[in-house]
């Protein structure tokens, strides 16, 4: 059980930090950047990546490299999809100083989505090599 909270606890902060960032700051308290690109798309893909990646990581860790496909996916990617869409409707319903964009879901999914194709893959080149050295 120890081991479980050590692996949940990581993805835990950087989830309650991506909710303190999207959720609790005014749109007004924000810096303005040249609007030469969509900073705020960046850095929901950026904490999105993140937030899978350390989930990923610390599944994969949790299993001592074998983790179990679906749920690896699952914990990693489908979980931090649905909090960015939970975190989107409650800037659209519940905290009136916010509000709540398609594009920002967007970015959230393609960070997450990122974050584990990378992992796939280096999850099958690990796996390649494992293979090579048994022989």
């Amino acid at each position: 059980m120890n081991n479980y909270l050590r692996h949940i606890f990581l993805p835990f902060f950087v989830g309650f930090l991506i909710f303190t960032v999207t959720c609790l700051i005014r749109s007004e308290d924000v810096p303005q950047l040249p609007q030469l690109v969509a900073w705020d798309k960046v850095a929901h893909f950026g904490m999105f990546f993140v937030l899978s990646s350390v989930s990923l990581f610390d599944y994969y860790r949790l299993h001592n490299g074998r983790p179990g496909i679906i749920r690896w996916v699952f914990w990693g990617f489908v979980l931090p999809v649905i909090y960015g869409a939970a975190i989107e409707l409650m800037q659209k319903y519940f905290f009136s100083s916010r509000s709540a964009e398609l594009a920002d879901f967007l970015a959230d999914f393609l960070g997450s989505l990122t974050a584990l194709l990378i992992a796939l893959f280096l999850l099958k080149k690990i796996r390649k090599q494992e293979k090579k050295l048994s022989l």
